[in-house]
């Protein structure tokens, strides 16, 4: 039988726990002998000592039934102990290098799969993959135990036993036709799944807006379209899971009744001993449960399929952002140069012909209308996203020279995004890094942030709830300075940090700002007149475009856009 390129990954694996595997198809394969063992007892019980009358034998088959049982047990215990172990390592691995697949992929992978999808993808699809690979290992015990019941049988009687199998063949179809039916009704389940997943994420993460806009009915309503075709789909699943045990179990009593008829008719005829055709008929009755046992594998198997493919069509995708750059970026000043840069996310472009150079240890202010493309302008340098064409220069290197990891630490990224984890305030400010307690604390210092972080309730041990919601956006945003002071990278990025505070909030942010400001190539999108004006120098985007750059003082005097901006107080709307 052909393996598909899907299963063939999935077994890729099992490689690493070949020992274990080894291990328990050795238990599997005594486990399997017993049944056979049991058959030929009873044909012994019956013909040997019952019809006999053997009461030193009769005496000895209790214990003998009882030990059997005995062993078998204890290898069903140690064969389920090592498949589990095998099937949990599995699906940790798979989820292991799924997720750090995720972590690869660009931020613009990220914007056109939602959050909840993926997550969809990490939980649901694996576990569904989790019931196949316990189907795989499975498959390598249910043709033992049915090779050894039809040996056994075939030692008693191998013309009865060739009336029996001529009938296996006709398993293989409904095994085959409702299985690739499975593989197909899982598949759109566990995309329904991800569906799901996502409408309720969005509507929990979104839940202010909707209260606001008393959008419930319509949230309700959505999820319960979606929530109906999910279940419309599981039933599907499960009747083609469902179809193929009764098949196969009608196509076993055809070939029992058949062996019936000419096992009889041998009786009548003095061939055949009653006993042996009572044993040979319950030998029949136990392939009943291997037979079903390699219907469930096929089962298992097609949605395990089902789910890899979901998780291998992520693990396929390639990073947008090639990490190929072997040198580290430097950790002083220097200068980043834009030459020609292109860039659009789709038609129009967002950037077009961009040239211009950040000057070691310079503050440039970069302004212009919403949409102008000033944020995608500042994604390119740590290279969240990279352009279509023209190229940027760090040191008068490529920035794709450099690794992303070294690239990355020698920026700091601070935007109006406040994001924060659920985890400690320690734990937040020290992000991707190895800080102690000491150099933490001198960070949130520097950020103006010690003061209220002291007053929580725990201090820097306080768990902030996600997002850190129950944190002012003042007291967020000066978090997210504290990490940055605490990377003490050479290049920093301001994208509106001030954006949205308080007056008191926007005091104390601005002048951690500027102390963190200090001794770096800044790029700072800027909508605060006082953050524009100290700048070296202002760049104005237009549609993409450098409209003009120069200190304050010189665009105003020149009456161009810039000159229109402060006029008309939009800059903080840029």
């Amino acid at each position: 039988m052909r393996i598909s390129h899907t299963t063939r990954r999935l077994l890729a694996y099992f490689r690493p726990h070949r020992t274990w595997l080894v291990l328990a198809v050795l238990l599997m394969a005594m486990q399997a002998i017993i049944p056979g063992i049991l058959v030929l007892l009873i044909e012994t019980v019956l013909d040997d000592v019952l019809i006999a009358k053997d009461r030193s034998g009769l005496a000895l088959m209790p214990f003998a039934v009882v030990g059997l049982y005995l062993i078998g047990g204890l290898l069903r215990v140690g064969r389920g102990m090592m498949t589990r172990h095998i099937g949990w390592r599995v699906i940790t691995d798979l989820r292991r290098d799924l997720f750090a697949h995720l972590m690869r992929l660009d931020v613009r992978w990220h914007q056109g799969h939602p959050a909840g999808a993926s997550l969809a993808r990490l939980t649901q699809d694996v576990n569904t993959i989790q019931y196949g690979v316990s189907g795989i290992v499975t498959a390598i015990q249910q043709p033992l135990t049915l090779i050894v019941l039809l040996g056994a049988a075939a030692w008693m009687n191998i013309w009865l036993t060739a009336v029996a199998v001529a009938v296996l063949p006709l398993v293989a179809w409904p095994i085959s036709r409702f299985g690739r039916r499975l593989r197909t009704a899982s598949r759109a389940s566990l995309d329904s799944m991800a569906e799901l997943s996502e409408m309720a994420s969005e509507s929990l993460s979104g839940i202010e807006v909707v209260s606001t806009h008393c959008g419930e009915a319509n949230r309700r309503t959505h999820f319960e379209t979606i929530n109906d075709a999910h279940r419309r789909l599981q039933m599907r699943a499960f009747l083609a899971k469902l179809s193929p045990g009764p098949i196969v179990e009608l196509i076993a009593a055809v070939g029992v009744g058949a062996v019936l008829w000419v096992g009889g008719q041998q009786v009548f005829a003095g061939l055949l001993q009653p006993g042996e055709l009572i044993a040979f008929m319950i030998a029949l009755g136990l392939l009943n449960e291997p037979l079903k046992g390699i219907s469930k594998i096929h089962e298992l198997t097609q949605q395990a399929r089902a789910g890899a493919s979901g998780v291998f069509r992520i693990l396929d995708t390639p990073p947008a952002i090639p990490d190929d750059g072997v040198e580290d970026a430097p950790m002083t000043p220097r200068p980043i140069v834009f030459s020609r840069v292109q860039f659009a996310y789709d038609e129009p472009n967002v950037l077009s012909s961009i040239d211009i150079e950040l000057r070691a240890g310079e503050v440039v202010a970069l302004v212009g209308h919403s949409g102008a493309g000033k944020s995608t302008l500042a994604k390119l340098i740590p290279r969240l996203i990279d352009p279509q064409d023209g190229h940027i220069m760090l040191d008068g290197r490529p920035l794709s020279a450099y690794s992303l990891a070294s690239l990355r630490r020698s920026i700091a990224y601070v935007s109006q995004d406040t994001f924060l984890f659920n985890d400690t305030v320690a734990a937040n400010i020290g992000f991707g890094t190895q800080a102690t307690q000491a150099e933490i604390e001198q960070a949130a210092r520097a950020a103006n942030a010690h003061d209220f972080i002291t007053a929580l309730p725990s201090g820097y041990d306080t768990r902030i709830d996600a997002r850190g919601m129950r944190l002012s956006g003042g007291e967020r945003q000066r978090l997210c300075i504290a990490r940055a002071f605490l990377r003490d990278a050479p290049i920093l990025i301001l994208d509106e940090a001030t954006s949205a505070l308080d007056a008191e909030s926007e005091a104390q942010v601005t002048e951690a700002i500027e102390r963190l400001m200090r001794d770096r190539t800044v790029l700072a999108i800027a909508h605060r007149l006082s953050t524009i004006r100290s700048a070296d120098r202002i760049v104005v985007l237009q549609h993409g475009r450098i409209a003009e750059h120069g200190d304050h003082a010189a665009l105003i005097k020149a009456e161009g856009p810039y000159a229109k901006l402060v006029a008309s107080q939009t800059i903080g709307h840029c």
